[in-house]
Parts: structure tokens; C-alpha cells; sequence
């Protein structure tokens, strides 16, 4: 096996830029050793590849090819000629009737993910009376979109990701996409997945490895968003009736046994304070697990943290300012992802693209607007990622994945090259993305 030197390098060591040069040995970095070939750097610098903890590859390619309303220009829907239009990024909608005139079912999904919006020939395509729906009703889009598009949504969003030097993502993709083809797609992709299904059923699915990625654990809500108003909350929302909503399933203690026996992570999705602590008390005494968001704790939950692992999102606490006010947060702690890191519970960060920019930049710009210093945040983006399933990656050194990137300067603004598994898979001179 070709042994490769890469040489004249300022390689990303314990909090520093470093010179030093480093082996890689077919898919692993290994102790200096006698080389088959050399490859210098020439003053560049070489970070591990960052690793997004969870986001949605799907989705981000989704949100690629089809109608961007993070502007909220709905005008532009006069524009497209489709049978169906789709469309993401929306926060807010004021004049349903405006969307009837569109003589194409409209399907428009909110940023959050949560909620979607159906015009009235949208409504009698999916057989549904009303202009919004929410949470497990998003699921009837995907009836509607032909395998061909999923596939080169999938195909759109590795690209995505790689364009911006994230060599790994926990992601969840199990949305109108048949498990077959999934599996397809793990085993052809150059980005590194890890795959959580969003399944209640797992026993129904085969996981392990495809490729270089692998299918490693389960995904479930046990709530929805704040933007939506269904993230599950111990108080009323403000002006608003309800506590939200909480979706665990009814089955989740079967589903815990079947990841136990299985060497499998339950993933959890929960941002209230209330859909937290009953995932809490129907975890009882299992450990290991993860909790995705916990954006909103309960001063006396804070303690029971310690028995699981997180996916954490520090911009989200910038992007939700808006948001906070429509909540009453006495005895809840916010977003307290530093609280939690120094009090050592197993964090990393993520995106939750296409929710937000997966630019690891803007995640690591807001993690030190929170405290989070340079060298933690680019430790929680990279090896704590993979400190999260036990996985080897996020660290330049022997026995780990070699998963790499190469800037030009120290700004970490110029990307010039990723590599995956040791292979070369992104060169903004010579590859197309």
C-alpha cells in the first residue's frame, strides 16, 4: 500500500499551527515511515476535516435545487412554470390567497423544517384540507417528488459539503427516499456519512457499513420547532395557548432495547425544556445516547446531561433572538452549551443544515460570541464529532481516518483542497466541486 509524505506543511495541533510534516498510509495517517511519494505543501495549512454532528444532506441539496425564500420574495413563484413548485427558507406567510392565484400546487417548507405551507392545489394533491401542516405530515411531500430529483439532491448536498472542507456529517436522510437507494447512495458517496434513520420501526433496516460511510444509529423527535410553536415547553408560548407538542413514540422503550442490543445510538430531537425531560425519564437508566439541540434545560435537569452525548447549535441561540420572546424562561437555562461544555458532557458542534448555513465559519463565529474560544471550537467541529459514535477522526495523527483540509493562509477563508479517506476528492483549481 502506497505510503505518502505530506511535507512543508502548518498542520492544526492541539490548539496550533505547527510544522511538521505527516504520513498517510492508504486511508489512515500512520507513523513516519518510508514513503512512496512526497507531496509538498509549500507553507499551506492542514486542518483535520471538519465534521458536521448533524445536518441533512438530503435536505441541503433540496434547498440547492429548488426555490430559495430565505428573502421571503414569494414573487418569484410567478416566474416558474412546474408541476409542483417547492420551495424553503420562509419564517413567515401573511397573504395565503396570494399563493391560490399560482396555477401550480405550491409546497413551501419553513426554515425550521417543521411546518410547510400548501397552497390549495397543493392541498387536493396531497388530499389535505388546510393550508399548513406540521411535524410527521411533511412526510406526504416526498409521495410527490420523483427518485431522480432525491438523487441528485443527495449528490448536490455532498458537494455542499465538501466545498466547504466538512469531510464528515451525521446526517438523516430517510425522507421519501427508499432504503434501497439510500444504501446506494452511502456506498457511492465520496463525503464520509454517518446515517441516523428516522425510523420508529429500525428492526425493519439493515445498518452497518456502506462504503465509507455507515448507517450507525436511529433518529426520533420528541418535539418540533420554535419557530413552528411546537417545541414541547413546560409554559404556555406567549399570546398562544398551547405547550407545543411532544412526538416521542409510543414504542420508544422497544426501540432503546432494539439499539442496545445492537451496538446502535438513539439520536433524540429536543429543543423544549419539557420534550427534554421526558426523553430524560424514558431513557431511564440507558446511557450513551444523544440528544440533538437541548436549547432549552431545566436548571434541574442539568445534572442528568451527564449520561448522554449532544448535538449543539450555538448560532441557533442568535438566530432565535426573535424567537426567545414568545417563551417565559424562568428556572430554564438557554442554550447552555458553554455550561455544558466545561462541565465536561460530551457536545459537539453542528449546523443542522439546511435549517442554517453550514459554513463551519458562521457555527464557529457564534461559539465565540458564547465563550468558546478558537482552538475549543475547532476541537468540537472536528474530533468531538467523532468522540460522539467512537469513531477514529478529527485528529491529524496515527491510527485516525484521513480526513484533511488545506487552506492557503491561516484565515481558513481560502479551502484549496479536501482529502477523504486519503484520497483527494475537492480541489477548487482543478476538480468541478
Amino acid at each position: 500500500m502506497m505510503v505518502v509524505k505530506f511535507s512543508n506543511g502548518y498542520v492544526w495541533k492541539d490548539g496550533n499551527f505547527v510544522k511538521k510534516d505527516f504520513f498517510v498510509e492508504g486511508n489512515k495517517f500512520v507513523y513516519p515511515k518510508k514513503f512512496d511519494k512526497e507531496v509538498n505543501l509549500e507553507g499551506k495549512y492542514i486542518l483535520p476535516g471538519f465534521s458536521d454532528s448533524h445536518a441533512h444532506i438530503l435536505g441541503v441539496g433540496i434547498k440547492k435545487l429548488t426555490l430559495d425564500l430565505s428573502d421571503e420574495n414569494f414573487e418569484k413563484i410567478l416566474d416558474i412554470d412546474s408541476d409542483i413548485i417547492l420551495g424553503r427558507g420562509w419564517e413567515k406567510i401573511d397573504n395565503k390567497d396570494f399563493f391560490d392565484t399560482v396555477k401550480s400546487p405550491v409546497i413551501l417548507i419553513r426554515k425550521c423544517g417543521h411546518v410547510a405551507f400548501l397552497n390549495r392545489k397543493a392541498q387536493r394533491l396531497l388530499k389535505i384540507n388546510n393550508y399548513y401542516i406540521f411535524e410527521d405530515e411533511i412526510e406526504k411531500i416526498w409521495e410527490y417528488i420523483p427518485s431522480e430529483f432525491l438523487v441528485r439532491a443527495f449528490k448536490e448536498g455532498i458537494n455542499e459539503f465538501l466545498k466547504h472542507g466538512i469531510t464528515s456529517v451525521h446526517s438523516d436522510d430517510l425522507h421519501g427516499i427508499s432504503f434501497e437507494l439510500l444504501k446506494r447512495l452511502l456506498k457511492e458517496s465520496k463525503l464520509r456519512v454517518y446515517e441516523k434513520l428516522c425510523t420508529k420501526n429500525p428492526w425493519e433496516f439493515e445498518f452497518g457499513s456502506y462504503g465509507i460511510s455507515k448507517i450507525f444509529g436511529i433518529k426520533l423527535f420528541a418535539d418540533g420547532s420554535l419557530g413552528g410553536k411546537t417545541a414541547f415547553l413546560s409554559k404556555t408560548y406567549k399570546n398562544n395557548s398551547g405547550f407545543g407538542i411532544f412526538t416521542l413514540p409510543d414504542n420508544f422503550s422497544d426501540i432503546v432495547e432494539f439499539a442496545e442490543k445492537n451496538n446502535l445510538q438513539v439520536c433524540v430531537h429536543t429543543i423544549g425544556d419539557e420534550a427534554l425531560s421526558r426523553t430524560i425519564e424514558a431513557f431511564g437508566k440507558k446511557t450513551g445516547h444523544r440528544i440533538i439541540h437541548a436549547q432549552f434545560v431545566k436548571k434541574r435537569d442539568f445534572e442528568k446531561l451527564s449520561s448522554f452525548s449532544f448535538s449543539v447549535q450555538p448560532h441557533f441561540f442568535f438566530e432565535d433572538l426573535n424567537l426567545i420572546s414568545s417563551v417565559d424562561f424562568s428556572n430554564i437555562l438557554l442554550y447552555p452549551f458553554r455550561n455544558m461544555y466545561e462541565n465536561n458532557i460530551l457536545i459537539s458542534f453542528s449546523s443542522d443544515g439546511p435549517v442554517s448555513p453550514i459554513s463551519p465559519l458562521y457555527v464557529i463565529q457564534a461559539a465565540l460570541k458564547l465563550g468558546f474560544s478558537f482552538s475549543e471550537s475547532i476541537s468540537l467541529y472536528t474530533e468531538f464529532s467523532g468522540k460522539l459514535i467512537k469513531e477514529n477522526i478529527g485528529v491529524i495523527k496515527p491510527q485516525y481516518l484521513a480526513d484533511f483540509i488545506i487552506f492557503k493562509d491561516k484565515t481558513l477563508r481560502n479551502l484549496e483542497k479536501v482529502f477523504v479517506n486519503g484520497e483527494l476528492v475537492y480541489d477548487t483549481l482543478t476538480l468541478n466541486p
